[in-house]
């Protein structure tokens, strides 16, 4: 298999689980700054989700430029590694979902 194509992949893949990230951070009703309060438990979920990918990625692209070629065992290890990073967005939502700001909104 060609690296360059399968770290392209693995680019587009982290690229696509950032965004979801991302978007699930919602825009608050209100121009004061205590409206962000609410969302800090979700901040700080998806803070640390970006830098345990950030980091991931980082290694990713230390090991693959010294790799020579690319096996079907590192092919799967990868893909692996992808399937269990792209739970990221559900751990960060989960977060936010179960946040006790979350809770006092839903009994509104």
């Amino acid at each position: 298999m060609n690296k360059a194509r399968l770290e392209a992949f693995t680019d587009a893949v982290l690229a696509i689980i950032f965004t979801i990230m991302i978007l699930e951070f919602k825009t608050p009703k209100s121009l004061k700054f205590s409206a962000i309060f609410s969302q800090v438990p979700y901040l700080i979920s998806y803070a640390i989700g970006y830098l345990f990918i950030g980091a991931a990625w980082y290694n990713h692209h230390f090991l693959f430029g010294k790799a020579k070629i690319i096996t079907r065992h590192v092919f799967w290890a990868n893909n692996l590694w992808l399937f269990g990073t792209s739970f990221l967005p559900v751990a960060t939502a989960w977060v936010k979902a179960f946040s006790p700001a979350a809770r006092r909104l839903s009994t509104c």
